[in-house]
């Protein structure tokens, strides 16, 4: 049931259009947002920081897939989003200063339909997880960035893991389907991946000293929880905010900001504002970029992180000028020393 005042818009809007099954689907994502994501029953409970989030909620987090909303989808349910707002300005629900936290999205049309082009970057991956591991060993947040940063997964699928589908002795994590939890790609998303490095002796002393021992309302064991369940998709994206804050790991702000000024570096809720503070899809964009920069075949990454490569070259392998260049030197340098070469002399 929708609340009241998302009911009095939906009302008004519906009766200016022709299309209303899109517009009531549309209205549904905010409906959601609000009533299950921050749980604004009435307008007093909402926040300007709580309009000023629903871009990124509707971009990364409304929908089943791990690929986030196209610009050009996005730029229009904001526009919707910014009408909302505006119908309750207007009936004095909420603040005039409300109107001011929604932010549309530029499209280059030029282009084609955007493409989010964010990733985190390999120094505050690294800063990241040094940090937590000196200073958070083997806390659950410690152990999902060590296997964003690592392993590339999406998000849902993190979340879906069992205590059962780790295995120490082999080093290996397993992602299974289940009715529950379930993969993007369903059964043909299933794989088991190798842990290298220090993962599996982190994840095991996670396992063995801080996992509270709790089940799920399936009675399985999620691996990841802090106490209350299976951790929240919710709980995974701030906890990718809050530790890919360069200030958070200690890197010096890029933006010439001071932390002790900073919303973004005094609230972790806030963690999002900060420019360089990145989602799990980015996470998992910046490794796969970083392993093509390494020279990993996208077979290897399909089976890893499960994405086709397709789907690597038009969303998750973004390198810049100079990685890209660097990714074909050797082909080059090799085709100079060609002695029958007549262009390389």
């Amino acid at each position: 049931m929708k609340s009241s005042y998302v009911w009095r818009f939906t009302t008004a809007k519906l009766t200016e259009v022709e299309s209303t099954n899109q517009y009531e689907r549309k209205i549904g994502y905010i409906q959601t947002y609000l009533q299950e994501q921050i749980g604004a029953e009435t307008t007093d409970d909402l926040a300007s920081e709580d309009i000023e989030r629903y871009k990124n909620w509707r971009k990364y987090e409304s929908l089943p897939r791990e690929e986030p909303l196209s610009d050009n989808t996005l730029r229009d349910d904001m526009y919707l989003f910014r009408e909302f707002v505006q119908h309750m300005i207007e009936h004095r629900m909420v603040p005039v200063r409300f109107e001011k936290a929604i932010e549309i999205p530029d499209v280059d049309y030029e282009d084609g339909e955007g493409v989010d082009e964010k990733k985190l970057d390999p120094e505050i991956a690294n800063a990241a997880l040094d940090f937590l591991d000196k200073y958070e060993h083997a806390g659950v947040e410690h152990v999902a960035m060590e296997l964003m940063c690592q392993s590339g997964p999406r998000k849902s699928g993190l979340r879906g893991c069992d205590v059962d589908d780790f295995e120490y002795e082999e080093r290996v994590l397993n992602y299974e389907h289940q009715d529950e939890t379930q993969l993007k790609n369903n059964e043909k998303s299933e794989r088991e991946i190798t842990l290298y490095g220090d993962i599996a002796d982190i994840i095991k002393d996670y396992l063995k000293y801080q996992r509270p021992s709790v089940t799920d309302s399936e009675g399985r064991k999620p691996l990841l929880t802090k106490g209350d369940g299976r951790i929240a998709l919710s709980t995974l994206q701030k906890i990718a905010y809050k530790w890919t804050r360069p200030c958070e790991v200690g890197l010096e702000c890029p933006h010439d900001r001071d932390p002790e000024d900073c919303e973004a570096a005094q609230r972790n809720n806030s963690a999002f504002k900060c420019p360089s503070s990145r989602a799990p899809h980015h996470i998992r964009t910046g490794y796969i970029t970083d392993q093509k920069n390494r020279g990993v075949s996208s077979d290897a990454i399909n089976q890893r992180c499960d994405v086709s490569p397709r789907v690597q070259d038009q969303h998750y392998d973004l390198p810049d000028s100079s990685e890209e260049r660097e990714r074909f030197e050797d082909e080059f340098r090799d085709a100079d020393d060609d002695p029958d070469s007549g262009f390389g002399h």
